[in-house]
């Protein structure tokens, strides 16, 4: 059977049993009393597509332009050093990782390559991703995507005095950008400055979720986290926080005991209360 490419998704993913509401979901999701929603941007607020069929493209596209013409070499030694730091940190990690197996010359434009050919999630990598963003964003040829319903979930926080933050694999600076520059606008003003990383660890790993809540000064528990994937979900639960899976059409299919053990949300206005919404 020939699956077509799904709404929003960067590839023919058909996660559409995701999608039906075999079950009830309680609203509002968000607590009266929840101090702080802590947002994934990929598969949760923004398309997989965009990222994976606009933003990577863009990289690939102007990359060599980019180190040649718009880098000085101070910058592209730095960023050399950070880029070889990321291959190290990957190796380290996973030594049967296939980058290294991989001849690869000490050049920014080859590691880059490299790093993206096998979605790496890397600092070095990020920040350099980012700083080409924001060329992108400048000129107008990038506009940030996110959802219909994520503006009017942001408005109801705020006149709920929810605070809304994000974490990320993609740089601050490259979600900065991304909210700066919306369908919608400016839409920074949201989340108060408050951007997580990698810098603030691994996704995957629980005690990420532990050091965000130390720097937001709540305790884990007083924090709830949204996003796509599921070993994320599971760090964040690990880590004492309460976590909701992001269900959109494209992202990847869930597993059955992840359905089981998390709430599901289709939009993030199922976040909201049950009082007046503006959805327009």
């Amino acid at each position: 059977m020939v699956v077509a490419p799904a709404f929003n998704a960067s590839s023919a993913t058909n996660n559409d049993a995701d999608l039906e509401c075999s079950r009830k979901t309680d609203i509002p999701i968000v607590p009266r009393d929840a101090k702080v929603l802590l947002l994934d941007i990929e598969g949760t607020t923004t398309s997989i597509s965009f990222v994976k069929d606009v933003l990577f493209p863009y990289v690939k596209k102007n990359l060599e332009s980019y180190v040649a013409n718009e880098m000085t070499d101070e910058e592209r030694e730095s960023t050399l050093a950070a880029l070889s730091k990321d291959v190290s940190t990957v190796i380290e990690k996973e030594p049967g990782h296939k980058i290294a197996g991989m001849k690869l010359n000490n050049t920014i434009v080859d590691i880059v390559k490299a790093l993206m050919a096998h979605d790496v999630k890397a600092t070095g990598l990020k920040s350099l991703q980012g700083k080409m963003w924001k060329s992108g964003y400048a000129s107008g040829e990038l506009v940030g995507h996110i959802y219909s319903d994520f503006f009017p979930m942001l408005d109801w926080c705020k006149s709920n005095n929810v605070k809304v933050c994000i974490y990320s694999s993609g740089s601050i600076a490259a979600q900065k950008l991304l909210f700066k520059h919306t369908e919608k606008g400016d839409i920074t003003e949201y989340f108060e400055g408050r951007h997580f990383d990698t810098t603030s660890g691994s996704k995957k790993e629980s005690a990420s979720y532990a050091t965000i809540a130390s720097a937001l000064g709540v305790k884990p528990e007083e924090v709830i986290f949204v996003s796509d994937l599921e070993a994320e979900i599971y760090a964040a639960r690990d880590a004492g926080m309460k976590a909701v899976i992001s269900v959109r059409p494209g992202n990847a299919p869930l597993a059955e005991e992840s359905k089981g053990e998390f709430p599901i949300v289709r939009s993030l206005l199922q976040l909201c209360g049950t009082g007046d919404v503006d959805v327009n």
